[in-house]
């Protein structure tokens, strides 16, 4: 009987884990832990998607460090996988050349680039302007690149810095945010009470941490039944708590969205945190200045629809 399925599910709990906010999994533990049981587990490894995935993984653990011999016997245990052959040839060993060119040996990129090239001349043009530049420079007659560069696209992204969530999470740096246009898309132009929601933001960012969190707070205990972590993984990624402080080493804002749903001339605004308990849909809020509208996933935070139902019925 195959092994494989349960060694997959153990490195990925173990990513999980190290991926945590206060998690002290060095990055060596890691590579070791997932090489060991890489090794343990059987050839159905090469059949699961998750694994796939660990491989990539391991390819970039390798490329960060610089570890050209490494990163190269995880690109062979790529080609063992069957996800692997439903690429064509160009576009692996385009793969291959990218990730030689990242870990710094780039006779054996242009090697590949050139296998991937004499298969389709255009593929390489599409990808990472890195990759086709370095490409580029090695052809005996070079494209014209400058003619092939698209137009700069608008800039869409705002930061802002707020002093009581930094302190709250004990994270540096300026929190990304968009603006929305009706149709939920991205904007560059904000509307007057999209720049008024921003203000309220900075002058109530306290109140409505306080409130988001307060009102999660209240549904934690379901979120943990229905979540059922065993008592091993619980205290890692769902641990009880009994005041909202109890957050701040689990959750990390990510990104927020300013609707353009207007309501007593102030917008709706999405909110966006990492979490343990669901990596993969992380943690939403839909909030009218300092009340809370819904909790969900993260998909929530840019929900225009929910920002719309409750200002109707509301």
């Amino acid at each position: 009987m195959s092994n494989a399925e349960t060694i997959i599910e153990e490195i990925g709990l173990y990513l999980e884990k190290s991926s945590l906010k206060k998690s002290n999994i060095t990055k060596e533990e890691l590579i070791t832990f997932i090489e060991n049981k890489w090794k343990e587990a059987d050839d159905e490894k090469y059949n699961i998607h998750q694994g796939c995935i660990y491989i990539g993984r391991m390819t970039n653990e390798y490329i960060w460090v610089k570890d050209f011999d490494n990163m190269m016997r995880w690109l062979a245990e790529d080609d063992k996988h069957t996800s692997s052959k439903k690429h064509e040839a160009y576009i692996r060993n385009y793969y291959k050349g990218k990730c030689c060119l990242e870990c710094g040996n780039e006779e054996k990129a242009l090697e590949f680039f050139n296998l991937s090239y004499a298969e389709n001349p255009d593929y390489i043009f599409e990808r990472a302007p890195f990759c086709y530049e370095f490409f580029n420079r090695h052809l005996e007659n070079p494209r014209d690149l400058n003619s092939e560069i698209d137009e700069d696209e608008p800039e869409t992204d705002y930061y802002i810095e707020l002093d009581y969530w930094r302190t709250f999470f004990e994270e540096e740096g300026e929190l990304c945010y968009h603006f929305l246009d009706d149709d939920g898309e991205i904007i560059e132009e904000p509307s007057a009470f999209q720049e008024k929601g921003i203000l309220y933001l900075e002058d109530h960012q306290k109140e409505i941490l306080q409130n988001m969190l307060g009102e999660l707070l209240k549904i934690y205990p379901d979120l943990q039944k229905a979540y059922g972590y065993t008592e091993d993984y619980k205290k890692d990624f769902m641990p009880d708590i009994k005041t909202i402080k109890g957050f701040s080493s689990l959750l990390s804002p990510t990104i927020f969205y300013v609707t353009s749903v207007i309501k007593d001339d102030y917008p709706y605004i999405g909110f966006s945190f990492n979490c343990p308990w669901d990596i993969e849909h992380d943690l939403g809020f839909m909030v009218h200045k300092d009340r809370i509208v819904e909790i969900g996933d993260a998909a929530l935070a840019f929900d225009i629809f929910a920002a719309e139902s409750d200002a109707e019925i509301n």
